[in-house]
């Protein structure tokens, strides 16, 4: 699998809004809009990258999420 480039990608890298939930502790919905909107909060970030690494997800750290909302915020 490619390095996730979004948050859409990410999401999706985990097998979806539902499996990311789980990730972060919340419930769909939260995930389904993280995904919509493009955006995840920065407290999310820790459990992200230390899922992502135990799953091998690859290219996932503070600096590709903070470039994943730059490219979100450059596209909207």
């Amino acid at each position: 699998m490619a390095e996730p480039k979004t948050i859409s990608e990410l999401i999706d890298a985990f097998g979806g809004a539902t499996k990311f939930a789980e990730v972060i502790d919340k419930i769909p919905s939260t995930a389904s809009e993280m995904k919509r909107s493009g955006s995840i909060r920065p407290r999310y970030w820790p459990k992200i990258i230390e899922a992502a690494a135990a799953r091998g997800i690859e290219g996932v750290s503070p600096e590709s999420l903070m470039q994943m909302h730059l490219n979100e915020e450059a596209a909207s």
